[in-house]
């Protein structure tokens, strides 16, 4: 048996890696509109070694561009990752996807060590269970966000190899550096730890000083460090973070959107990780159905403080997503903890069968976002807009462009001009439509991929001085399997 599950990890993670990076390299899929608050910053670390971001400060340091509005370890590894790489291989896409693999890696390590302790005997259906499990993980992972998520993914999955592994004497003590490693990443899912942590100490009967002490000299080691490496001051991050934190997360979580219209298309019809409201509901569901049957009343308690917290910081507002898909390892482990209490005969015992199919459904429909993915990258080759399409006509227009003049581009354009920032202007800086109006714009470059349009829009003020655009839909045989082609295509404007 073990041999078996170990040919199917590091079979399905080694297919992973090789369609992952073969993506990277081809700068698919295009980066997400908050991607341009964060990498620009690791160019600048690599090429100016200043910590600062020219597209985006949340308004913190409008004048030098600080990166003052969020923890900086995120830049940061990508910065040391990508100036390993090749500059002409996309290296942010493919620094962001090394990370990416690691942390899958590290949760298949986490997965077979946890089945090899509970497994009883050898059951044939958890084969294809796993198989369909990992894709169904595979889905849930990705780097189109370009958000610090993306690491946290990877200490988070640490965090769960250690509380799987618990290694005596020192378990807490690493659960401390993982919560300051995260916090000085994404200070929301850091929240989430320290809650998951303190339900830990209460479930294994371990709140207790000597385990709280070591937990916080974890924390405060990695604190320590961050606090002697830090460029800046501490008390202009904490500012930076509460200007920030107020115009993002109180915001947006108190606008009045359709927040019924908004939660379905994120988490349940959601093109990349179709039904992931479902399984993040039947996870919660069985753990506190295991905490209640154990009588574990604190860890209860902890659990509902993390749903408050999620329910503030993801559900009520979904534009701030990311703050659940940030725990997705997470619940979809504990899928797999559910089905192997069902092989074990601790849940449905008579409903063995049954079981293996819903979630076997589940997985697939949560997978349907990843095939989708591979499904576009392969069936729009014969149309594909290279990056380096775009940097040609990214350059022309350089030369052209007048003295105190910008060029506003969208904003998966970045990582192929960021060497010339003083040229480029985006959403983030210029914050909408009307924003075009502003006379420092000379050119703009729109590129189709995400806007959902078949051909340019109209913009007053502006002429059409070439359309990139490609008219057709992807297409899978006869099935339209997305809006635009995923490249680099782009529509020119010239201000009249």
């Amino acid at each position: 048996m073990n041999r078996n599950i170990i040919g199917i990890f590091v079979g399905t993670t080694i297919l992973y890696a090789i369609l992952s990076l073969i993506f990277a390299v081809n700068g698919y899929p295009g980066f997400r509109q908050d991607a341009i608050c964060f990498l620009p910053t690791s160019y600048f670390i690599n090429h100016q070694h200043q910590l600062i971001n020219p597209l985006y400060d949340a308004g913190v340091d409008p004048v030098t561009h600080k990166f003052l509005f969020y923890p900086p370890l995120f830049p940061y590894v990508v910065a040391i990752i990508s100036n390993l790489l090749p500059a002409s291989y996309s290296p942010i896409h493919v620094a962001l996807t090394l990370i990416d693999i690691f942390s899958i890696t590290i949760i298949l390590i986490s997965t077979y060590i946890y089945i090899k302790k509970n497994i009883k005997k050898e059951h044939f259906i958890l084969y294809p269970f796993l198989v369909a499990w990992i894709i169904a993980l595979f889905s849930f992972h990705g780097i189109y966000e370009g958000r610090p998520e993306t690491l946290s993914d990877f200490f988070i999955a640490c965090f769960l190899l250690n509380n799987i592994c618990r290694p005596k004497d020192i378990s807490n003590f690493i659960n401390g550096l993982l919560i300051g490693l995260n916090a000085i990443t994404s200070p929301i899912s850091t929240l989430y730890l320290i809650i998951i942590t303190i339900g830990l100490l209460f479930y294994f009967n371990n709140f207790k000083v000597k385990p709280i002490i070591q937990t916080i000299l974890g924390f405060i080691l990695v604190f320590a460090c961050f606090t002697l490496l830090y460029p800046y001051h501490l008390i202009d991050l904490f500012h930076g973070l509460l200007k920030h934190s107020h115009n993002v997360v109180v915001n947006r979580a108190n606008s009045g959107t359709d927040r019924l219209s908004w939660f379905k298309g994120i988490y349940i019809m959601t093109p990349f990780h179709t039904f992931a409201g479902v399984s993040f509901l039947i996870s919660i569901c069985y753990i506190l159905y295991l905490l209640i049957k154990q009588k574990k009343t604190a860890t209860i308690f902890c659990i509902f403080l993390l749903m408050a917290l999620i329910y503030y910081f993801a559900f009520k507002n979904v534009l701030m997503s990311y703050n659940m898909y940030v725990l997705s390892s997470l619940y979809i482990f504990f899928l797999l903890v559910l089905f192997i209490d069902v092989l074990n005969k601790k849940i449905f015992v008579n409903h063995i069968n049954t079981s293996f199919w819903i979630l076997l459904i589940l997985f697939f429909i949560n997978s349907l976002g990843f095939f989708r993915i591979a499904l576009v990258f392969f069936s729009t080759q014969d149309k594909k807009v290279s990056f380096n399409n775009f940097r040609k006509d990214f350059d022309v227009l350089c030369k052209r462009t007048n003295k105190n003049k910008k060029i506003f581009i969208s904003f998966s354009l970045f990582p192929y001009c960021i060497d010339k920032a003083s040229y480029i202007t985006s959403y983030t800086t210029i914050t909408s439509y009307e924003s075009w109006k502003n006379p420092s714009i000379q050119f703009i470059m729109l590129q189709q991929s995400n806007s959902g349009q078949s051909a340019p829009l109209e913009i007053p003020g502006y002429k059409l001085i070439k359309n990139g655009f490609i008219p057709e839909h992807p297409m899978f045989e006869k099935l339209q399997i997305g809006n635009t082609y995923p490249w680099y295509q782009t529509a020119i404007y010239e201000r009249k």
